[in-house]
């Protein structure tokens, strides 16, 4: 018996994921890859066609969050692989950014090679979706700094938008707020989740389907209105801390959004889990996306177009003089 698998790392188990991990990676990769998974560090060229454009890198970090433990629990590991590209790839977009490239980095107490590869199978997918390259990533195991069961997922999206592509927040009083419908939590508000479903004893089991959706990618919904030429003076993903604590981001300091929280349908999962948890309307504002998982401001004569654009998405709100806040009608 090897010492250090006794200690909690077994390199057979890694040996085995990274030796898949190249056949993975090549179902994620673009034309640009100088070297992907398999070297200590990838490299890619810039894509052609965005010579004297001055074009800009956008980059963002993020996790999947206990969302993991659900889907452990459940032994439903692609999901999760799908949310840490899909989560960064819409911060990416925020900025009128197309993704470019992921990194992976899969922290684990013990390596379970048809896990981890579900997993990577996922990010990979996901990546196929963005458009973008799996160029690398990490897969560690720290028995003593994760408990015996649990693991980490996170990831780096780098996007790339020509300089005078760059979306910043410059809405004015008047104009609308179009929001894209989400495919339920996405990543956000799990640790709320399973304190409800604790306490009321329910088995996670049977809403297996609503509590792990993947999330929706929006880069391409954005790509859309870039190439009709839509007057993107906002973009908002909606994450944790709900539409009060993300559509605030792409506003300035002078002017509010005033939202009507009756304009768009909430996934079934959000009334289940309100109702289920007792859980006050404001307190669901703040954690969830209820249903909007991305908001695009125009000018009110491109609202109707911007949504006829988009699969689903409907004009939720208003830009009215302010100080940089998200306000609902009722």
């Amino acid at each position: 018996m090897s010492v250090y698998r006794e200690a909690g790392v077994d390199l057979d188990a890694h040996a085995a994921v990274v030796g898949r991990l190249g056949a993975i990676a090549a179902a994620a990769s673009r034309p640009e890859v100088l070297a992907g998974v398999g070297p200590f560090a990838g490299a890619m060229r810039l894509p052609a066609g965005l010579e004297g454009r001055d074009p800009v890198l956008v980059a963002s970090t993020d996790s999947v969050g206990t969302k993991v433990l659900l889907a452990a629990a459940c032994g439903r590991y692609g999901e999760v692989g799908q949310d840490v590209v899909v989560h960064c790839a819409n911060d990416v977009a925020t900025s009128g950014a197309a993704p470019l490239f992921f990194l992976d980095y899969l922290a684990v107490h013990r390596l379970e090679a048809p896990a981890a590869l579900a997993v990577l199978a996922g990010v990979a997918e996901a990546c196929r979706s963005a458009g973008c390259a799996l160029l690398g990533g990490e897969t560690a195991q720290m028995p003593d700094l994760y408990r015996e069961g649990t693991w980490d997922l996170a990831g780096t999206m780098v996007g790339i938008v020509p300089r005078d592509g760059l979306v910043v927040p410059g809405a004015e009083p008047g104009d609308a707020v179009v929001g894209i419908p989400s495919s339920g939590l996405h990543t956000n508000g799990y640790s709320l989740v399973r304190r409800v479903l604790a306490a009321t004893g329910t088995d996670f089991a049977v809403a297996a389907d609503m509590l792990l959706a993947p999330s929706r990618l929006y880069s391409g919904d954005v790509a859309r209105l870039r190439a009709e030429g839509a007057s993107l003076r906002g973009l908002a993903h909606i994450t944790g801390g709900g539409l009060p604590g993300n559509l605030d981001r792409a506003l300035s300091p002078r002017v509010d959004a005033v939202l009507d929280p009756g304009s768009w349908d909430r996934p079934p999962v959000f009334p289940w889990l309100q109702g289920l948890g007792g859980i006050a309307e404001e307190e669901m504002r703040r954690v969830f996306n209820l249903g909007v998982g991305f908001c695009v401001i125009v000018p009110a004569a491109e609202a109707d177009a911007v949504c006829g654009l988009l699969h689903g998405a409907r004009r939720i709100g208003e830009v009215v003089p302010g100080a940089g806040r998200v306000r609902f009608t009722g």
